[in-house]
């Protein structure tokens, strides 16, 4: 058997040795990374075997910049659109919307005198003694208001209508749709105007000057007051962005009257261009089209610029009967003052430029213009006419007829004191 025996040790002797661990862990074979030389059967890691991690920051830097280009494209678009429409996209939206669908004629109207008729592109307004309608071309009706007035007035523009009491205190605004709100004067109101943006202005009596103007938001905020210290204000016209007022103003000595025109700004009330006319009324002020203004004497017409100011005139030997704005530009009837069948019509493109002009024969109670095309009405019937005079078609109005408005080339829509009639012209 092995002999197990227990060793001896001197008590002098040195102990074993421990064995110390190292402080610093010891690294696994997985841990170490082995290199080696290319080209000896085995792969070395190269910068082409490692990928850059860029991140996304250049994707969202592209992004900002589509977002940036999207936006200033819209911002574009939407600036365009409000030149375009100056009465704004939502409410030429609200008005496309109102005229969508048709109607019929005849139309009774609850009236017993039509005052005015006014066109405003695919639709129009009707003044009458009691109520203000607005009907679309094709016969659809928009609304029907009791304006309550004894001498209304209608002032109409692309973003609605302004109805007045000449002489009272109270105008009420309308779009195609409704009545949209209701404003009060502290005096008596002279004349009125409504712009494309939907500012409007109301001129005045007042207690310390001849008479004043106050121009409104469509809100009814007042933006701009003008006074006139010793004249008269009869007429008044916004551009149709609203941002410029044009004033006529008169006096009258010895029995004469003579008259001006101020062109204002909102910055200050010194006028930024002023002309005089001797010895005459200005009878309206007209902002149909937007890069000027026709001026309407009693033998005058006068085309002025918004902007510069720059003009140009026609002058008649005959008197101003009718001036009429249109699909086109402006016609104007001048006539005899002791003959009413001798007749000088003229017309005028939306520049203010001599399109037409030749002399009538017959009497007329209205007339249009649509396109190249001049539309003139006598006591039953309504006549189409070229540019040189001749009649191209007609159609018989009957009698009681008192205004029209052209809606087609062929096809018109009369008025008289109680109803509203569609014609062919054959």
């Amino acid at each position: 058997m092995p002999d197990y025996r227990k060793r001896k040790h001197s008590k002098l002797s040195s102990s074993p040795n421990r064995i110390k661990k190292s402080r610093i862990a010891q690294k696994t074979p997985s841990d170490d990374i082995k290199m080696s030389p290319s080209g000896r059967g085995k792969r070395s890691t190269t910068s082409s075997d490692m990928k850059v991690v860029k991140g996304r920051k250049l994707e969202k830097k592209k992004k900002f910049k589509i977002g940036a280009v999207v936006t200033a494209i819209i911002i574009c678009a939407f600036l365009i659109l409000q030149v375009i429409f100056p009465a704004g996209i939502i409410e030429t939206l609200s008005t496309a919307t109102a005229l969508l669908g048709t109607g019929s004629y005849p139309i009774e109207l609850e009236s017993n005198e039509t005052v005015n008729v006014m066109s405003s592109g695919s639709y129009y307004y009707i003044l009458s003694n009691t109520h203000i309608n607005a009907v679309s071309n094709s016969g659809k009706q928009l609304f029907s208001y009791n304006h309550g007035y004894e001498n209304p007035i209608l002032k109409v523009s692309s973003w609605g209508a302004l109805v007045f009491e000449q002489g009272g205190t109270e105008g009420l605004l309308f779009n195609a749709k409704k009545l949209k709100s209701t404003v009060k004067t502290e005096k008596p109101i002279l004349s009125g105007a409504i712009s494309d943006s939907g500012r409007y202005a109301l001129a005045t009596l007042s207690d310390k000057y001849a008479s004043s103007v106050s121009v409104y938001s469509k809100n009814g905020d007042i933006v701009y007051e003008w006074y006139s210290a010793k004249d008269i204000v009869n007429n008044v016209l916004l551009s149709s962005n609203g941002k410029k007022l044009a004033v006529s103003t008169f006096d009258s000595s010895g029995g004469q009257y003579s008259s001006a025109i101020s062109v204002l700004g909102f910055e200050s009330a010194t006028p930024l261009h002023t002309e005089k006319f001797e010895n005459t009324l200005v009878y309206t002020l007209d902002g149909s089209f937007r890069s000027r203004f026709a001026v309407v004497t009693d033998n005058k017409i006068k085309y002025i610029k918004w902007r510069g100011f720059k003009s140009s005139e026609y002058k008649s030997e005959y008197s101003t009967a009718f001036f009429r704005t249109g699909k086109g530009g402006y016609v104007t009837v001048f006539n005899r003052e002791n003959d009413k069948t001798d007749n000088k019509i003229t017309v005028f493109s939306k520049y203010g430029k001599q399109k037409a002009e030749f002399n009538y024969k017959g009497v007329v109670s209205d007339i249009a213009v649509y396109g190249n095309h001049i539309y003139c009405m006598n006591d039953t019937e309504i006549f189409l006419l070229d540019t040189d005079g001749k009649v191209l078609r007609k159609g018989v109005c009957g009698f009681g007829a008192v205004r029209f408005i052209p809606v087609s080339t062929n096809s018109v829509v009369v008025f008289t004191d109680n109803k509203i009639e569609s014609i062919k012209l054959n």
